[in-house]
């Protein structure tokens, strides 16, 4: 009878009994065939694993944050709440650290947290907070004039990093990237945007220490303000964290939108080199040309050239040393003309305070910088570092400054635990073949233990990290009790 039932009004009507009992019998024929096909894949269902995990191997990230003692760090932010309040401030935080370092980065997608018994088994937890919950808890924050601690447990984080390294001298990278909005943030305005011209935005500057990659200060600010504007006091907040730390800077790259002699001034008062490179303005076209007309470039290779020139800018105070490079480009052709064999450049001008490094090293010593572009693009599409989503401007501070955190404890945890090339490779990969694996949380007390899949790569990951994790802790150790 269910051909009956599918074939429409006019179709029964046309066709005799004969005709129907015949379709009925191919159908069910065909309908068997199909369940036979299917029950194969198409599994009964239970609801009763209290093991299982989305984060298989989220057990060594937890680990190394209880080696470094991070849950203490979060202790800072106090907040004066009910006396019955079911989850504690430093709970909340550390959930919050959790979602966002296992890429959980809204809200709503944090509540997968409460549905993995696994993730609770290695948390020692029976429940996990609701989004409402956390996003409350970062209202609270602002309220209460707390969104300033968030910015010192980082600098604790980075100091305790501080003392597991050697003494060292560091080089600065600094930049700044737009954050486009779409929706109406407060503090959102129509600046400079290359991407998405007209749309309200933000404006973060960042600081990373070249190399190990830890990120020292992070500012958010109204999407007009210009890549210069309130550098100077950013720059002055960044050195001070640093000379916290006893770390030495020598010297700082910077971008074309930070090229102003007041910074340079200040950097130079300091004792502090610089590498900066220079707009392209009218003025540098006129000692371009002087250059080009006194035959000052030097070959590099086929396609490049540099010269150098010490001189004052109009308005400057003295005369700083610029490292000019050439490169060659190929003729465009046009089949509509003739094509003459005429040669045009391009050229990158570099401001330094270094006299030692030739032409081509401070060349290639600012391009050191071009990392910092991965460390953005690391931010915003490993952390989330784009999605302003809050309505007023210090909560998208605070989510941000939560962002800076679970970057540096999975910058340190990669530094400090992984191998080789895998102690470089960035938070999205490292989610995606090493902490989000599935597996299952098996066993209580002190016979807990993770079942996963095979993988051969992944097993000898893991046994180099609890290795090191163990060398790690001989060190937590000794610092502890050196500075106790």
């Amino acid at each position: 009878m269910m051909v009956s039932q599918l074939v429409t009004t006019n179709q029964l009507e046309t066709l005799s009994r004969q005709q129907l009992r015949k379709m009925e019998r191919d159908y069910q024929k065909k309908l068997n065939s199909l369940q036979r096909r299917t029950r194969k894949c198409d599994l009964p269902l239970s609801f009763d694993n209290l093991s299982v995990t989305a984060f298989g191997n989220f057990g060594i990230l937890e680990a190394f944050k209880q080696a470094i003692d991070f849950r203490s760090m979060l202790k800072r932010i106090a907040l004066k709440r009910h006396h019955n309040c079911k989850y504690s401030d430093t709970q909340l935080l550390d959930t919050l650290i959790d979602a966002i370092s296992l890429g959980l980065l809204r809200f709503s997608h944090m509540n997968a947290l409460q549905t993995d018994p696994g993730y609770q088994k290695i948390k020692e937890v029976t429940q996990v907070p609701d989004e409402s919950t956390l996003r409350n808890f970062i209202s609270l924050i602002c309220e209460q004039e707390m969104l300033n601690k968030l910015p010192l447990v980082n600098q604790e984080l980075l100091s305790l990093k501080a003392k597991s390294d050697k003494p060292r001298e560091v080089w600065l990278d600094i930049d700044d990237s737009v954050l486009t909005v779409f929706g109406t943030q407060e503090g959102a305005n129509k600046g400079y945007n290359p991407r998405y011209h007209g749309r309200l935005s933000y404006k973060v500057k960042v600081a990373f220490i070249s190399g190990t990659g830890e990120l020292v200060n992070a500012g958010l600010y109204s999407g007009n303000v210009a890549s210069n504007g309130q550098f100077m006091d950013f720059l002055k907040e960044t050195l001070e964290i640093l000379a916290a730390q006893n770390i030495i800077v020598k010297g700082i790259r910077m971008d074309k939108g930070f090229f102003d002699e007041d910074n340079f001034a200040y950097l130079e008062e300091q004792g502090i080199e610089y590498i900066c490179k220079a707009k392209l303005t009218s003025n540098m076209r006129k000692v371009i040309k002087y250059l080009d007309e006194q035959e000052q470039w030097q070959a590099l290779s086929e396609h490049y050239a540099a010269a150098e020139i010490t001189i004052p800018l109009p308005k400057w105070s003295k005369a700083r040393r610029f490292a000019f490079i050439r490169e060659t480009q190929a003729p465009k052709v046009d089949d509509s003309q003739l094509c003459l064999d005429l040669k045009t450049f391009d050229y990158q001008v570099i401001v330094t305070s270094n006299d030692e490094y030739s032409p081509e090293e401070v060349w290639h010593e600012y391009n050191k910088r071009c990392n910092i572009e991965n460390k953005i693009d690391e931010l915003k599409v490993g952390l989330g570092f784009e999605k302003m989503s809050q309505e007023e401007m210090d909560r998208n501070k605070a989510f941000m400054w939560l962002k800076v955190l679970s970057y540096n404890v999975l910058n340190w945890f990669r530094l400090a635990l992984l191998d080789g090339k895998d102690s470089h490779a960035e938070v999205p990969t490292i989610r995606r073949k090493i902490l989000n694996v599935p597996g299952n949380v098996v066993g209580n007390g002190r016979y807990r233990h993770i079942k996963l899949a095979p993988n051969p790569w992944l097993e000898k990951v893991l046994r180099i990290a609890k290795e090191k994790l163990q060398e790690f802790l001989c060190t937590q150790a000794w610092i502890a009790v050196s500075s106790g």
